[in-house]
């Protein structure tokens, strides 16, 4: 496997948990999805698998109830609750590691039951002190945006970070934007990041309901790593830039494989060698 970016794999390397006989269910992480809708199931699909794949524990689905059925019938390994309602999933959420909010979500209610929903969640997540990861159009509730490249849209990769640098700094969180390059920003241009690893030719539905899965979960493995109790910038700097080299590495593989037919479920599928492949690598200049 051809995989060139020593300095990000030995950061997913140092992020990746030591597995062990020590480890009980949940050490990995356990991590939430709120999203879907009749109409888009398959996004908190690829938001929830994607943390399994990577080496999560479990996985949490809370989606309309008209969409639930659908979404768990994908996969057995995913729990799934017919609700959004905070009052009646609050025991399962007290208990996550991280969060993800949006997927297949955005399309579906009226603005003003979109913006309750917001608001429940901020107050959720601040009385847990979760990293949240929000896909699609920013808000100002949370912690961690992966806005599409169309959303923060220039063709100057210094436009785009300035772009992203004031975004990210007047809404006071870090954003991930997506695009041929992945801008990360804390609002500090001093430590913004770009994720420039090869990726694949195919812009397919899905990818980004993927890296909003993997994020959130590396933002977990990096604060896990650290032994802080809290969720700090580095934290969710170093869970975008380990999410980005990973998701763009596996779809660059799975399009070597598949080519233009490629979809998000090729993606997925090709989590795995790359998790392998840095699990079984102590040497990534060689």
């Amino acid at each position: 496997m051809s995989l060139v970016d020593p300095d990000r794999m030995a950061l997913l390397k140092r992020l990746f948990p030591v597995l062990g006989k020590h480890l009980r269910k949940g050490d990995c992480g356990k991590i939430g999805v709120i999203g879907g809708s009749p109409e888009y199931t398959g996004a908190p699909y690829f938001a929830s698998i994607t943390p399994m794949k990577i080496g999560a524990d479990l996985t949490f689905v809370y989606a309309h109830p008209d969409a639930a059925g659908v979404i768990k019938s994908y996969s057995p390994e995913m729990i799934v609750y017919p609700s959004t309602d905070f009052a009646t999933n609050r025991h399962s959420i007290d208990r996550l590691d991280a969060l993800v909010f949006g997927p297949g979500l955005a399309l579906f209610g009226n603005r003003c039951g979109r913006t309750f929903l917001h608001q429940r969640l901020f107050g959720a997540v601040q009385r847990m002190q979760k990293q949240c990861d929000h896909h699609a159009q920013p808000q100002r509730l949370f912690t961690q945006m992966y806005p599409n490249q169309k959303e923060i849209d220039s063709e100057d990769l210094a436009i785009q970070r300035k772009l992203t640098d004031q975004l990210a700094s007047s809404l006071n969180v870090t954003v991930m934007r997506k695009g041929e390059n992945d801008i990360i920003s804390n609002g500090s241009d001093v430590q913004s990041r770009v994720g420039r690893a090869e990726t694949s030719s195919r812009r397919c539905g899905g990818q980004g309901d993927i890296l909003g899965g993997a994020t959130a979960l590396f933002a977990f493995w990096a604060k896990k790593a650290s032994g802080s109790d809290v969720y700090l910038t580095e934290h969710l700097l170093d869970g975008a830039e380990a999410a980005s080299f990973l998701v763009r590495s596996a779809s660059l593989l799975a399009f070597q494989a598949v080519g233009r037919p490629m979809n998000a479920a090729d993606v997925v599928e090709h989590i795995n060698p790359v998790v392998r492949h840095i699990d079984n690598t102590d040497d990534f200049t060689s």
